[in-house]
């Protein structure tokens, strides 16, 4: 009797045992709590909210922070260690991948995440279709010589009313480099003056939806009914094309783009399995159903 209590109350203790000591052990690597930081482009920045969401339910101890500002702050933001990932609607300056080897002394490491085509919005009561890349530049840059929807017949009439992005963002940085295009002297033409500058890309959609004289540049991916895009050409009198997937990947569309992720040196496993996944068949259908091009 003694010995058949000694082993029930020996048993009986084993639950708070194991559960003390489970209790005293780290939780495991999955179920760890991990932060990603991303900031940058506001092009991207529904895409990477989405992926951001879609994500929490592959790993739901991974919490993606996303946050715009444009491409140029999210550089700045990946040189003072303040994001773990840039998000650039542009390419990476060679000056400034210079830059953050010479503070964090980290080689950067470039991602392309998606392509988009850089369109051209109309509001729906002008009754233009098509632009041609050399009327972009008399439109928008420095010096041009069309300032009035006169001057391009079709029968709009009145000053044109320019909506573009802030000057620290990639896609102001790719519209004026693929649009003003250069001087004489091979110097970058700057922007007209007189162009609203828009915080986001959003914005500047909703501001030509309500504009009829306006014209403004933005991702694809910001598309709306009340708006229209405009078929862009090379030169004038060439057929224009609309923007889309097969267009912006081919480059067949006049000013079609890549979208990229950036990092400060190779990125850490939790960060890399994230990046791999917006690469993966799951990530890129997000790229098509936000309105971008996936890779393929």
């Amino acid at each position: 009797m003694k010995t058949h209590s000694i082993i029930k109350t020996v048993l009986s203790s084993i639950p708070a045992v194991a559960l003390a000591f489970s209790l005293a052990q780290p939780a495991h690597a999955a179920d760890k709590k991990v932060e990603i930081r991303v900031k940058g482009s506001d092009t991207l920045v529904q895409l990477a909210t989405a992926w951001a969401e879609a994500y929490r339910k592959v790993k739901p101890n991974v919490f993606v922070n996303v946050n715009g500002g444009g491409s140029g702050t999210g550089i700045a933001a990946l040189q003072n260690d303040s994001t773990d990932i840039c998000n650039a609607s542009r390419e990476m300056k060679p000056d400034e991948k210079v830059k953050i080897k010479e503070v964090t002394g980290k080689e950067v490491k470039e991602f392309t995440c998606a392509y988009d085509a850089l369109a051209v919005y109309s509001n729906p009561k002008n009754p233009i279709k098509e632009i041609s890349v050399e009327e972009l530049r008399e439109i928008w840059a420095e010096g041009g010589k069309i300032e009035t929807w006169d001057q391009m017949g079709g029968g709009m009439k009145g000053k044109i009313t320019l909506f573009g992005r802030q000057n620290n963002s990639g896609t102001y940085d790719y519209f004026r480099e693929h649009i003003c295009g250069k001087t004489p002297e091979k110097k970058q033409r700057e922007f007209r003056v007189g162009i609203s500058e828009m915080n986001g890309s959003a914005e500047v959609v909703e501001n030509v939806a309500k504009t009829p004289t306006a014209l403004g540049y933005s991702g694809m991916g910001y598309k709306i009914d009340k708006v229209n895009w405009l078929k862009v050409s090379n030169k004038k009198g060439e057929p224009g094309v609309t923007p889309g997937a097969d267009v912006a990947r081919s480059g067949k569309y006049p000013i079609s783009r890549k979208l990229y992720m950036y990092t400060a040196g190779d990125p850490s496993p939790e960060i890399k399995a994230y990046i791999e996944w917006t690469l993966s068949p799951a990530g890129q259908k997000i790229v098509e159903q936000e309105g971008f091009v996936p890779l393929k």
